[in-house]
């Protein structure tokens, strides 16, 4: 039988796109297995905004509330008022503003919304499915793994956090909230640490390589650290690569292209400026590439990854050979391939009508689009993809 894992992007508000995708495998899920999605997958793992749907799933969750959330409470967690902070000043001048702040946001929001959301759950408290939720500790410079299923490692300090806690924790990314302080709720136990975490996307925002690297570490385990009957319990037992099986989701590709001649004169201060694009978004494709290859490639059937530009950045030329390089579009010039339309790609965008469009364009690419674009040749459709994996899986 195969060990399934969802894993989900981080984005922001964007996480709708994510959320909608959920719903036509929600869809598939009911309609070939009768389950819901938390007992169809066996682990479920999130970063930023993926965190909140992970956890938002295994606590229950429907997709359809999970799109309601974005809907419904994104202006909660993202104020216009703190969004739109420096509207008053020149467009030039608003950057520079920017990039001597505080954080946009507070984690007031956030944390009011997740509260009302997963309520007072404990990670400990999920017995199944497995949840893993990445965040970045900035003291002891590493990505933990909050986990509930880490029995080579004994109690842990964060086994007693909320789930909202530890969301908040990896939902915090630089520039738009502070780092978040998490510590052992435990302390004759574990002493009086801080754990200042912020984003898990600076370092993994695709989670899908973490979470197979904990499944392997547990099911390689010896019996002296994890007994068989443990194994058992999270279908953990004896597994090798061709035994498990991912479906990585994203929330729309973005990135702009800049030409040498932009970023050769780049000073200290336009990198900073771009550090959730330059830094923080190139992880996420990485880890799906290495995945992809794990896993088998593009034609397997044990590796789905649904993900699309939110807008096309590049225009083949005519008759086009591998020698061409494209035509980079201009920015008014970009539109989203299945609409036709302009998508926003800000990450903190709540208003009514962007979360329309992402869901607009997410709905056309499940009915349009392909799940892999090369030059010489393109994937199954993906809603028969997203059929076919349920299927076989």
């Amino acid at each position: 039988m195969t060990f399934k894992i969802l894993s989900l992007d981080g984005g922001g508000m964007r996480g709708v796109i994510t959320a909608r995708i959920l719903q036509e495998v929600e869809k598939q899920v009911k309609k070939q297995k009768g389950q819901n999605l938390n007992e169809y997958f066996d682990l479920i793992t999130g970063t930023s905004t993926g965190s909140i749907l992970a956890a938002g799933l295994v606590v229950g969750k429907t997709s359809q509330e999970l799109i309601d959330l974005y809907i419904n409470e994104g202006r909660r967690i993202f104020p216009l008022k703190c969004k739109n902070r420096y509207h008053k000043f020149p467009s030039f001048v608003q950057p520079i503003l920017e990039a001597f702040s505080p954080s946009k946001y507070s984690h007031e929001g956030l944390v009011n919304v997740l509260i009302e959301k997963l309520g007072y759950k404990r990670i400990k408290d999920i017995d199944s499915p497995i949840i893993l939720i990445l965040a970045y500790d900035t003291l002891y410079r590493n990505t933990t793994f909050f986990t509930n299923c880490h029995p080579d490692l004994g109690y842990r300090w964060y086994d007693e956090c909320y789930l909202w806690q530890i969301c908040v924790a990896s939902a915090s990314a630089p520039t738009f909230f502070p780092p978040y302080k998490l510590e052992p709720v435990n302390k004759e136990k574990f002493g009086n640490w801080v754990f200042p975490h912020i984003d898990g996307g600076v370092s993994a925002n695709n989670p899908a390589l973490a979470a197979l690297s904990l499944v392997m570490r547990i099911s390689q385990s010896s019996d002296l650290l994890v007994s068989p009957e443990t194994k058992r319990k999270y279908k953990l037992e004896n597994l090798q690569m061709e035994d498990i099986s991912i479906l990585s989701i994203g929330t729309g590709q973005t990135g702009e292209p800049y030409q040498f001649e932009q970023v050769h004169q780049w000073k200290p201060l336009d990198w900073a400026q771009h550090i959730t694009d330059i830094f923080m978004e190139p992880t996420s494709e990485i880890n799906s590439t290495i995945c992809r290859q794990l896993m088998g490639g593009y034609e397997s059937q044990r590796y789905l990854r649904l993900q699309f530009d939110l807008n096309e950045r590049f225009k083949a030329k005519s008759k086009e050979t591998y020698k061409d390089t494209r035509v980079v579009l201009k920015p008014h010039e970009r539109t989203n391939k299945y609409t036709g339309k302009k998508v926003s790609e800000e990450i903190d965008d709540a208003s009514q009508d962007v979360i329309q469009q992402l869901i607009d364009a997410t709905s056309a690419f499940i009915d349009e689009g392909h799940t892999y674009y090369t030059r010489n040749d393109l994937g199954p459709n993906v809603k028969q993809a997203i059929a076919s994996f349920i299927a076989i899986n």
